[in-house]
């Protein structure tokens, strides 16, 4: 499922353009199994049947760095909805 993605993430932080297959797809299990037990845990705290991203902020709220990079996503998605609005509105006049 993350193949490719996980092959360029590699690349990016400095392995060989080409990694071990082997390498690969056991960063791919890793992933799999972070995203499982995150959904499992987020399911199990906030509304039932749903995963919020609220839910997903409480639990990695006393991991620093990874609270760190969630915050910035989300400022920079606020950001980008702001962008595209104002070029919509631009371009369509709403």
């Amino acid at each position: 499922v993350f193949v490719s993605a996980v092959r360029c993430m590699m690349y990016g932080f400095g392995d060989d353009q080409n990694p071990y297959t082997e390498s690969v797809d056991i960063l791919e299990d890793l992933v799999i199994e972070f995203i499982t037990e995150m959904t499992h845990k987020a399911m199990s705290i906030g509304r039932q049947g749903r995963v919020q991203v609220e839910d997903i902020v409480f639990l990695i709220r006393k991991d620093p760095r990874k609270f760190a990079r969630v915050k910035d996503l989300l400022t920079m998605n606020e950001e980008l909805k702001r962008a595209r609005k104002a070029f919509d509105e631009a371009n369509y006049g709403s």
